[in-house]
């Protein structure tokens, strides 16, 4: 079912951005589009992956990995923190790679089912 989300990142803390898009919410499975990423996450096994034309990045609780699609080469990213939690309402997911300075944390809002039938 489609669904309206608000996404919330932030780095060390700070709002980097937030929109207001929908996302398709099916089988424990959420995706998403932005400007240039397709966003998916697996609910119940977490794993998200952000993919767009250039790169294909994967994170879950025990891996991380950027896929250079151009060389086709696969980098293996030491994870230094994850959390993750999700509820009907909201997902929360929080990480910071070795290759990053600061946390990264997204926040999702889950809010209503889209009508796609609207008189």
């Amino acid at each position: 079912m489609n669904k309206n989300i608000t996404v919330s990142t932030y780095e060390n803390n700070l709002l980097l951005f937030k929109n207001t898009t929908t996302a398709l919410l099916e089988d424990n499975f959420l995706t998403y589009h932005t400007d240039n990423d397709t966003i998916n996450f697996n609910l119940n096994i977490f794993s998200f992956t952000k993919d767009n034309n250039e790169a294909t990045l994967k994170l879950t609780k025990n891996n991380c990995y950027l896929k250079l699609k151009e060389t086709n080469q696969v980098i293996n990213i030491p994870i230094d923190y994850l959390d993750f939690s999700y509820n009907n309402k909201e997902i929360i997911l929080e990480y910071k790679l070795a290759s990053q300075e600061h946390n990264i944390k997204i926040v999702i809002e889950i809010g209503s089912e889209i009508n796609e039938l609207q008189n």
